[in-house]
């Protein structure tokens, strides 16, 4: 049997909860943070980009004893670079529920048995097998009607080797989309479902708290805070794409897949040591746990998430990443001309 299928026990299961109910979360922090992140970057001991896209370390800095301003300058830079990583941090339990809900309402997994946060643990199997999908590509729970934005992953053991998590910049993954292919999927939407994952809780022997939901999302959004376009693609809960019939649709689900398993060049692998942290933006990063070859006892991790925006596309007011970078290239060429500088006029540029 096949563990995402219709089966006696999926169909005389009855969630206990009703479905979510779309909302408007409060204002982003990122908006509040000093756009040079001053206070937070200076309480570093160091700051490493990891890849050119995606992903930048913070050494020295203790999550537990951020001040909000620096809690403010966090998010801003997990929003410009995708996902930012912190070491041998002391964060306890409570205090990774105290952070997380500075940034919002908690985000509940439908099979989430502690009610504020998920147990991630180590992973094994053939995952190749049919039907198998731990080690897939996926952005948490998209079949929201408010899906996560902020999200973090604290490490509490892990292995010597194995067990590590790859992220992906979907930012990077509009801006590497042919001019025609950018335009063409602005204008469609996804179907994001948790129907597979409902019955193979299920199947499992799990009790989901909520009946599984399906909710058409743009297939390009818009980020909020930086107000870059972004892939909005998620190949665990994309079921189709909405304007378009069967085969368009398998065709371009199938495009898209590949365009995620090709982009070396937009990720980055994270080794995982106890009390390491990873702080991402779930709006705009795909991500997958590599399972396998390790003892997958040595591997346990707690997850927090908070509710974002629904997705959206604003086709007038964002802009691509190519596009923000021509336009700051400019804007720092006009001062240098304008002031009569070799460069240091400063400009930002969330990329």
């Amino acid at each position: 049997m096949v563990a995402n299928s219709v089966t006696p026990a999926v169909l005389a299961y009855k969630p206990p909860h009703p479905p979510h109910e779309e909302f408007t979360p409060a204002r982003d922090r990122a908006f509040f943070a000093d756009p040079e992140k001053k206070s937070l970057l200076a309480e570093a001991t160091a700051v490493e980009e990891l890849t050119p896209y995606i992903g930048t370390e913070l050494k020295g800095v203790q999550l537990g004893s951020l001040t909000d301003a620096q809690k403010d300058e966090l998010a801003l830079l997990v929003a410009e670079r995708s996902v930012v990583f912190f070491r041998d941090q002391d964060l306890t339990l409570e205090q990774q529920h105290e952070l997380a809900s500075y940034y919002g309402i908690q985000d509940r997994d439908p099979n989430q048995q502690d009610p504020r946060h998920v147990t991630i643990i180590g992973r094994d199997g053939n995952i190749r097998a049919h039907g198998n999908y731990i080690s897939e590509y996926h952005g948490d729970h998209t079949f929201e009607l408010n899906p996560p934005s902020y999200t973090m992953l604290r490490m509490i053991k892990a292995p010597p080797s194995g067990g590590d998590t790859i992220f992906t910049s979907q930012t990077a993954l509009y801006d590497k989309l042919s001019p025609t292919f950018q335009k063409t999927f602005e204008s469609l939407h996804a179907v994001h479902s948790s129907d597979r994952a409902y019955m193979a809780s299920i199947n499992g022997g799990g009790t989901p708290h909520r009946a599984p939901i399906a909710t058409a999302h743009p297939l390009i959004r818009t980020h909020p805070v930086t107000l870059l376009k972004s892939l909005n693609y998620n190949p665990t809960f994309v079921e189709k794409i909405q304007e378009l019939n069967m085969q368009e649709s398998n065709h371009i689900l199938a495009f898209l897949r590949e365009h995620l398993l090709q982009a070396d060049d937009l990720r980055v692998r994270w080794k995982w040591t106890p009390g390491a942290v990873a702080f991402w933006d779930n709006r705009i990063v795909a991500h997958k746990a590599i399972p396998g070859g390790y003892d997958t006892t040595l591997r346990q991790g707690t997850r927090t998430a908070v509710h974002g925006e629904r997705p959206f596309f604003d086709a007038e007011r964002s802009e691509s990443l190519s596009d923000r970078k021509t336009k700051v290239e400019k804007e720092v060429l006009n001062g240098e001309k304008k002031n009569g500088t070799n460069g240091h006029s400063e400009f930002v540029l969330n990329n």
